[in-house]
């Protein structure tokens, strides 16, 4: 199957703003696929589209910066100085080769031409290669395929090399004309694609027709997208709808997921990054575990022993990106893991049981309950022990006051709210549910992503002084909801320009315009109506609370989310 014949449609892709095109354009891959390629085609193209060569749940990256890619396209003949000047103008580097490659011999013709099964598997061995040399023989191995490109081919070769395609395709994309194409409803596949976090293996199942294959469910050590949880008006608002309900205390910490098969263990955060080496006495503790197989999904939280309260959020993020010295950091910093969820045990997935069920399961492992009512006494006693291994502190119940009171104390005892669970909901991956909420005593703060940074004046002439930040709607675009400079100390504005100068794609002269990296939890005042936004909403006063490293831009909150917390301002006035 040749690329070419795929670029021409990622061209068309590319060349519309209209989601239900793109979709249609897709299903056109797909056609193509069936015509002229083979299953394992469509699974590379869907990692292709959304700039992968490897899929989503795999941490690995292709790792070729702009220069080496760079001087691979030099090497076609293409003078670097021509090459910087359209890059410059063109503000990305696929059209700029592109442009440039269509004035010179085409020596592509004289050559084979590339299929998608060349592309993709030099890609792979380019991420593979490590150690002495490497760098030559990765540039060796590009240029060759840049030599075989045809102009539009080099533009989306460079693209995928960077791991930016540009097209504004997106996984619910793919996955809504997966759908139509092969008549599965969205919801099933977006469940399935959920467990797997492998796009290219759920469509190679499709055109298969395998869709009940043991590949596609919950497996050891391939991370799952969580559950997550909507915002509360209220706690009367939530029993009003749950009737009887578990809470538990709403933990400060950073959400991980474990797995443990024998003596192997590995811990994934919530973006199902492996941070297992950064967290050993938590391996350690859930190597003690009498259970064979389990995955499970708890809090990790930064423990004070001196007052048994969790210490700043920043602190576990200490933790969670060390690479050196952890011992050391052991030392400074003690974890406490708090688990709150089991997903599978011993070789069967307990996600489509109740909760109440799931629970049980989880109390049957570590041995006790916390229960708020009946064990207080000792949960109490035990805030400032050493235990590396806990299970979430909870209260059954549909009383109102009973439960503000299990709230009250959560707050006491340092911690950020209640979460709110429906006893018999089943546990849904990769969704915001309205089976469990949160509720905690300010309005919700948002977390939102980076896209442009304003250059500096006056004190702050050496750093970059304000920030446009971004929420996302349900397909992921983007939208502006305002500017924020405020609750950033030097050191953070010394980072964030370090960082932030990594990740430039345009200079707009007074600002830059920022790969969508950088994720902050902000605060703020009030949300306003605005149409000076396209989401039509905008923060009043916003204020960064905390950096999120633990997060991507697939996690940051949605225009829903903000309309919600509209609403609920509004209720509260």
């Amino acid at each position: 199957m040749l690329w070419k014949d795929v670029c021409e449609i990622f061209d068309k892709i590319e060349n519309t703003t209209k989601r239900l095109e793109k979709r249609d354009y897709f299903i056109k891959l797909i056609d193509l696929v069936k015509e002229k390629g083979k299953p394992e085609d469509l699974k590379k193209i869907c990692y292709m589209a959304i700039g992968r060569v490897y899929p989503e749940y795999d941490e690995r990256e292709l790792g070729i910066g702009e220069k080496l890619l760079i001087n691979a396209i030099t090497s076609m003949g293409i003078k670097k100085e021509e090459l910087l000047e359209k890059i410059k103008e063109t503000g990305d580097i696929g059209f700029a080769v592109e442009q440039l490659k269509s004035k010179t011999k085409q020596l592509s013709l004289l050559l084979s031409p590339l299929t998608v099964d060349d592309v993709y598997e030099t890609l792979k061995r380019v991420g593979e290669i490590e150690g002495e040399g490497s760098q030559k023989k990765k540039l060796r191995l590009i240029s060759s395929l840049f030599m075989r490109a045809s102009p539009i081919e080099c533009r989306y070769l460079a693209r995928l090399i960077l791991e930016d395609m540009r097209l504004g395709m997106n996984v619910p994309t793919i996955l809504d004309a997966l759908s139509v194409y092969f008549n599965v409803p969205k919801e099933k596949l977006e469940k399935i694609y959920a467990i797997t976090n492998d796009i290219g293996l759920l469509a190679e199942k499709l055109i298969k027709n395998e869709l009940e294959s043991e590949d596609l469910k919950l497996k050891l050590f391939r991370p799952i997208k969580p559950m997550l949880a909507q915002l509360a008006p209220s706690i009367e608002e939530a029993l009003l709808e749950m009737g009887k309900a578990q809470f538990e205390t709403k933990y400060d910490g950073a959400r991980v997921q474990i797995h443990k098969g024998g003596d192997k263990v590995k811990i994934y955060s919530r973006r199902l990054e492996d941070v297992t080496n950064a967290l050993p006495e938590i391996v350690d503790a859930i190597k003690k575990i009498n259970v064979e197989e389990l995955i499970v999904e708890g809090e990790c939280v930064a423990i004070d022993k001196q007052t048994g309260k969790p210490r700043p959020f920043q602190d576990i993020l200490r933790r969670f990106r060390r690479k050196y010295d952890i011992g050391k950091m052991m030392k400074e910093i003690n974890l406490r893991v708090y688990l709150f969820d089991i997903l599978y045990k011993n070789g069967t997935s307990l996600i489509d049981e109740e909760f109440e069920k799931r629970r049980k399961e989880l109390e049957d492992i570590v041995g006790y309950e916390n229960d708020w009512r009946t064990e207080r006494e000792r949960i109490e006693r035990e805030l400032k022990s050493d235990k590396i291994v806990d299970i979430s502190y909870k209260l059954v119940s549909d009383d109102p006051k009973e439960a503000r009171e299990f709230y009250n104390w959560s707050l006491s005892i340092g911690h950020e709210g209640v979460m709110i669970k429906n006893l018999k909901a089943p546990y849904t991956p990769g969704s915001r549910v309205r089976t469990m909420y949160k509720f905690k005593p300010t309005l919700e703060s948002l977390d939102v992503v980076i896209t442009k940074a304003k250059r500096g004046m006056g004190k702050r002439k050496d750093w970059y002084g304000s920030f446009e930040i971004c929420v996302k709607d349900e397909e992921g675009n983007l939208y502006p909801i305002g500017y924020v400079g405020t609750g950033l100390s030097e050191a953070d504005l010394e980072m964030l320009k370090e960082e932030i100068d990594k990740i430039i794609k345009r200079d707009l002269g007074e600002e830059v315009e920022v790969e969508p990296k950088i994720v902050i939890e902000v605060a703020y005042e009030e949300i306003q109506k605005s149409d000076k936004y396209p989401c039509g909403y905008a923060l009043r006063f916003p204020r960064v609370v905390r950096f999120r490293f633990d997060k991507g831009k697939d996690d940051i909150n949605t225009v829903k989310d903000v309309e919600r917390i509209y609403e609920i301002q509004r209720g509260r006035k």
